[in-house]
Order: structure tokens, then C-alpha cells, then sequence
């Protein structure tokens, strides 16, 4: 079984009464010694050791592996509530961090103004020195951080708007999420992209495949949101009408080689664009759309 302290191979009761010895050993010293409080303060401090745990978070072990995969809606569901569920337990923690704070602090200045009665020492330095002693290590030992993918957590809203629109007969959503893995095999999700498809489509045409990427603002990151025509070369019908398709506020950009044609959909960055709102995330799907009934097959 794993031990969550990070010394000693103790039980818990053996470990509490180790501290609880320490720390009355050290008020002991402070007492005792009129001189000084500075041994009374190194054997507080020691008496928190037995106490240490070791850090807990959720963040996996990623092994670097990059497995992009077809999924179904439900698993993007799963994956949207499981970092709506992160946030609420970052929250938590953080609250109850300060619940922390104040619960051991109220006692720990209890205990150091005790201490400073009893042994006729009322000066700042010796009264700040027995609560931050009692405190401190309290505050920073066994604290759960709770680790939340912040890219792929900042680009599901913009896929969430694509994905509230209805779509039109014939047209099909296909979610991919790049997986890595974790220390014991688990799948760890890291990023995500949608592929739509038609079900008549003409023969040179894969998909549009709507991805995000990050951009770096003037206040921070932001996602960004992007389509990609993607076709069987660039000699078919779907790519040149790829190519040549024009819409207001977007810019098309053809690419790609003879086996396998892209042409690029995005917003444009002409005034600051360098950020997709979930309305300029449902425009963008509207364009895919649009894009797609042009390519149909009757």
C-alpha cells in the first residue's frame, strides 16, 4: 500500500504523538531558555517532519505519445464534464485552503501568545516567530493541486458552439481527440478536432476538419478556431471549388501536393482577429456548411 507521508515508516497515532512530543519539547526549550527562542523554534519546526505528506494532484505522467482517434459524441460529453468538474475542484481546494488558513491560524497565534505569557516574552519577533513556525509548514504540506489540460480546456467552448447549431441532411460530425498515455496505460486526452463529412460526397472529397489553435493575445492565450478542406490531390472537382470559394471576413488558402489537397478557412486577422468568439465559431461552421452543399453530390 502506498504511503501518503513523505518520512518515516510510522503509523499515523506514532506519528502524532511524535510531533505532539515535538512541539511540546519545543515550547519546553522556549521556556527554559531566556536567552534565546531559537532552539525552541528549529524543534517546532521539526516536530511538523513526521506530519509531511507527499504532494496529490491528478495531473498524469504523460509518455509522449501523440494517437490521434475517431470517438464518439459521448466521449466528447465525458471529456466536457470532466473539465467542468476540474474547475469545481480547483475551486474547492482553494476554498478550502483558505478554511485552512484560518482554522490553524486562530490556534497556531493562540499557542504563540500562550507561549509568550508563560514566558514573559512580548516582543513582535518572538510571537511571530511560534505562529509562522506553527502555521506555515501546516499551509504548505499535503496540498492537493488539481490539475486541469488548460489547451484543450480552453478550445472545447469554441467546439462546443460549432456544435450547438443544427445541421443539414447529408452532412456528418466525426470527433477525433488526440490521446497520450499515462504511466499505466490509461488514455489521457489532450487535444480534439471535428471532421465533417457528407454522406454522398464526391470522390476526391475526405472532409473539412475544424481544429483550434492557441494564439498568444495581448492578455494572455487564446483559442483560435480554423477549418481545413481536406481532399483526395489538388485535380478534383471539391478542391478547385475549395480553392476558388469567397466569403466576407474569412481568407481561403490553398495548399497541399498531388496526393493529398488542404485548403485552409479562417477568420481573418485584420483588426485584432487573432481570436474566435463562439460567434465567430458558429460563423465559421455556417461557412463550412455553405462550403459543403456546394460539393454535394445529387
Amino acid at each position: 500500500m502506498r504511503d501518503d507521508f513523505r518520512f518515516l515508516k510510522l503509523g499515523v497515532a506514532s506519528r502524532l504523538v511524535l510531533s505532539g512530543g515535538l512541539f511540546a519539547a519545543g515550547i519546553a526549550l522556549e521556556l527554559a531558555i531566556r536567552e534565546t527562542f531559537l532552539p525552541g523554534i528549529l524543534v517546532l519546526i521539526a516536530g511538523w517532519f513526521p506530519l509531511m505528506l507527499r504532494k496529490a494532484t491528478n495531473k498524469p505522467d504523460d509518455q509522449g505519445l501523440e494517437e490521434w482517434r475517431p470517438v464518439p459524441m459521448s466521449e466528447v460529453d465525458r471529456l466536457d464534464d470532466g473539465l467542468r468538474e476540474s474547475k469545481k475542484l480547483r475551486r474547492r481546494t482553494a476554498n478550502y485552503g483558505a478554511g485552512l488558513a484560518l482554522g490553524l491560524g486562530v490556534p497556531a497565534l493562540l499557542v504563540a501568545l500562550f507561549a509568550s505569557y508563560a514566558s514573559d516574552r512580548t516582543d513582535v519577533a518572538f510571537v511571530v516567530a511560534n505562529a509562522a513556525a506553527l502555521l506555515v509548514p501546516a499551509l504548505l504540506f499535503g496540498r492537493v493541486k488539481v490539475f486541469t489540460p488548460s489547451e484543450i480546456a480552453m478550445k472545447m467552448p469554441a467546439f462546443r458552439a460549432i456544435l450547438s447549431d443544427d445541421l443539414p441532411e447529408g452532412v456528418i460530425v466525426s470527433p477525433y481527440i488526440r490521446f497520450d498515455k499515462d504511466v499505466s496505460g490509461g488514455d489521457v486526452p489532450e487535444d480534439l478536432r471535428i471532421l465533417l463529412e457528407l454522406k454522398r460526397p464526391p470522390a476526391d472529397l475526405v472532409g473539412i476538419q475544424v481544429q483550434a489553435a492557441i494564439n498568444n493575445g495581448p492578455n494572455g492565450a487564446v483559442p483560435y478556431l480554423y477549418a481545413v478542406v481536406l481532399t483526395k490531390g489538388k485535380a478534383g472537382p471539391s478542391y478547385g471549388i475549395a480553392r476558388r470559394f469567397n466569403h466576407d471576413g474569412f481568407e481561403v488558402e490553398a495548399g497541399g501536393d498531388k496526393d493529398y489537397g488542404t485548403v485552409v478557412l479562417r477568420q481573418s486577422t485584420e483588426g485584432g482577429g487573432y481570436e474566435t468568439t463562439p460567434d465567430d465559431c458558429r460563423a465559421l461552421m455556417r461557412v463550412c456548411v455553405a462550403l459543403l452543399a456546394r460539393m454535394r453530390v445529387a
